[in-house]
């Protein structure tokens, strides 16, 4: 049996509790950003176009990323389990914070693109990848 968080009525959350939080929060995340992306890049300059589109190529490769790696809550489990067979177990800490070095670097580059066209979706881009970074880091399984 599976323990989880609503077993019991207050606990903290640990490392697997955030990575599953970004996996949840930010498949929605992932669509929203590839098709409004595309969509902001036929209405800003030619450099923030660029960012549009290759965020959203990279967003896309990110889905099949959590498919192959964190899809099932079992995956979870034996990414941060210490005696596992998941291919990336032996690389969590450094995966984990290299996923919210990515998140970080997208959110520096849309602000510093909605300094410039003062894009709405600019501005969200920017905010929803400072909060995945935030959430990464909480995944990370030093903490």
């Amino acid at each position: 049996m599976v323990n989880s968080f609503a077993d019991e009525f207050v606990s903290w959350p640990d490392a697997p509790f955030f990575l599953r939080h970004v996996m949840s929060m930010n498949y929605a995340g992932k669509v929203y950003a590839v098709l409004r992306g595309i969509e902001a890049a036929t209405e800003v300059g030619y450099w923030p176009a660029v960012l549009f589109i290759t965020y959203a190529i990279f967003m896309t490769l990110g889905m099949y990323w959590y498919t192959r790696f964190w899809s099932l809550e079992k995956d979870i489990d034996a990414y941060y389990a210490a005696e596992s067979r998941h291919y990336l177990q032996a690389y969590n800490v450094s995966v984990t914070l290299g996923a919210a070095l990515y998140y970080l670097v997208f959110a520096i580059l849309f602000t510093v693109s909605h300094t410039y066209e003062h894009h709405p979706v600019s501005l969200s881009l920017a905010i929803w990848n400072a909060w995945c970074c935030i959430n990464l880091v909480l995944a990370t399984p030093l903490f």
